[in-house]
């Protein structure tokens, strides 16, 4: 089953996102102590904007309602506060206000974008990730787009076979962090 995150899964949802975190190997990540990046997540994840908050995130459960992935959207015009109102948190964990964690630009104008979409390990190969890239298109047509967007690691070719089996088609390449990654489009 499909259904908007709560607050009460941030032990759940963290370690499915964490792969995405340590594939992605950023360098202001990993000059973060686990421990206070993980308390910094979790203020994020219970706030009402954030990147990773709660109110962007869906979760596939089973039927004990325990979450096996996890699909994190917006749109473009929220990627100018997604990452800004976490900087309101920093103090609680301890880093100085300078501190840059996500800044670079992801999402381009007109898009529904597809931030993480992770599945934790113990359920790959079930189509978890197909069922919630399934899903996306809807949330996006309730938000008034008609294009998905997404950004795979060139060096992830298991996911962008899935995005194009998909229908997303790559139209540029990007950095982001110190990766290269395939920008892909879904018209829905």
């Amino acid at each position: 089953m499909i259904r908007k995150a709560r607050k009460t899964d941030f032990p759940f949802v963290y370690p499915i996102l964490k792969q995405i975190f340590d594939e992605m190997q950023m360098a202001s990540i990993a000059a973060l102590p686990e421990s206070q990046f993980y308390d910094l997540m979790q203020l994020g994840f219970i706030s009402e904007d954030y990147r990773y908050s709660y109110r962007r995130i869906w979760v596939e459960t089973n039927d004990h309602d325990e979450v096996q992935g996890i699909l994190d959207m917006y749109s473009y015009h929220d990627q100018k506060v997604i990452d800004f109102v976490l900087r309101h948190e920093y103090a609680k964990v301890g880093l100085p206000i300078s501190t840059i964690i996500f800044d670079d630009q992801e999402a381009w104008p007109h898009e529904w974008y597809l931030d993480a979409l992770a599945v934790h390990p113990d359920h790959w190969g079930e189509g978890i990730a197909s069922q919630l890239l399934d899903y996306a298109p809807q949330i996006a047509k309730q938000n008034g787009y008609d294009r998905l967007s997404l950004n795979v690691d060139k060096e992830n070719p298991r996911a962008q076979r899935l995005y194009w089996y998909k229908g997303f088609e790559t139209t540029k390449t990007m950095t982001i962090g110190d990766r290269i990654y395939d920008h892909m489009i879904k018209k829905i």
